[in-house]
């Protein structure tokens, strides 16, 4: 007659049992996303959405036809912009056409007459110093009349707020990510001489933070926009949804996901790179981002600049600024399963 199995290791293998559905349980505690909140918006339309569009690569040859296209749909979205020529120009992404362009200046402030939202990516594509900072800032106001309200990080800018590990809000999290990413962004520490965290803190209401693949973003972030008390010099950050090339684009608002957004009541900030080449074909728009947009605008849209959006939003009955422990952990985890998801190939972050 054959033995069962030991009662010892009975025991062990329940303990282990229970010990990973514990283990699965916290952390789907922290992964799934609770209902979103009702939200709504101005007129009664049934979704809120915007462009944020980086100016990394932008000529104005390649990014004047395409605000053409916005302007004829009706939409008014949020264009990044660099003050000064890159220092850099070793990294491909740093170039492109900044204010110090007399066209392209023109064109930048014809659409800011036009009711587009002009955010600052940096002053330049490249690291600057404190001192070039402050002069972008104050030229940046010359020309447009006003501070930035909003600011994007660029790629390895120095003088970037809080970037790389310094984004992720749960300290386990941060701590171990620091040992693979290893470079150094110091605009929010008062030691470097990239500093101006004291200045941004006074100037720019909105950072943006992390980008994911959800055309709702209250799927994923439902409390944004939101204060990070590990981060105080940004007064508020926000999300957005990945429409970085043309093709992620078109992925992202695929005729099944827009229908997704108008039944849900959600939110889209799409973060693009319209300036960059891939939104275009030869001198002219390419008509697959046309048709996007065409089909879009058909739907009973909030279609506004992200800043906009962010400010209706801090209005909203129960709105507080906080971000709690639970839903700090889930961003930072959604956050970091995009990225090991794109390191292999699998969709992008």
């Amino acid at each position: 007659m054959a033995k069962g199995i030991p009662a010892r290791l009975t025991r062990r293998l329940l303990a282990l049992a229970v010990l990973v559905a514990g283990l699965i349980g916290v952390l789907a505690y922290f992964y799934v996303t609770p209902p979103p909140p009702v939200i709504r918006f101005p007129g009664g339309k049934r979704f809120a959405f915007s462009i944020i569009d980086d100016t990394d690569m932008t000529t104005l040859a390649r990014v004047r036809p395409i605000y053409g296209v916005l302007e004829r749909y009706g939409l008014r979205t949020t264009k990044t912009v660099w003050v000064y020529p890159t220092t850099e120009p070793e990294n491909s992404t740093n170039s492109g056409d900044t204010l110090s362009d007399p066209a392209y200046r023109d064109f930048i402030v014809d659409l800011q007459r036009k009711g587009f939202e002009i955010a600052l990516h940096g002053v330049r594509g490249g690291s600057s110093r404190r001192e070039d900072t402050l002069r972008g800032l104050e030229t940046f106001k010359e020309v447009l009349g006003q501070y930035p309200r909003m600011f994007i990080n660029h790629s390895m800018n120095k003088d970037n707020l809080y970037w790389g590990h310094n984004l992720l809000a749960f300290g386990p999290l941060r701590w171990m990510t620091g040992f693979v990413n290893r470079h150094e962004f110091s605009g929010h520490d008062p030691g470097s001489p990239y500093f101006w965290g004291d200045v941004a803190k006074q100037r720019v209401t909105y950072v943006r933070r992390y980008t994911f693949e959800d055309i709702n973003l209250l799927n994923i972030n439902p409390s944004f926009p939101y204060r990070l008390d590990d981060k105080p010099l940004v007064n508020y950050w926000f999300p957005t949804a990945n429409g970085d090339r043309r093709v992620n684009f078109e992925e992202l608002l695929t005729a099944a996901n827009v229908e997704r957004l108008v039944q849900q009541g959600g939110i889209c900030l799409v973060y693009a790179h319209l300036g960059s080449g891939s939104f275009n074909q030869g001198d002219e728009v390419d008509p697959r981002f046309e048709a996007r947009i065409r089909e879009l605008v058909k739907h009973d849209g909030w279609f506004a600049p992200a800043s906009e959006i962010l400010d209706y939003l801090r209005q909203q009955p129960g709105w507080s600024g906080g971000l709690g422990l639970r839903e700090r952990v889930r961003v930072d985890m959604r956050y970091l399963v995009g990225q090991l998801l794109e390191s292999v190939g699998i969709g992008a972050a």
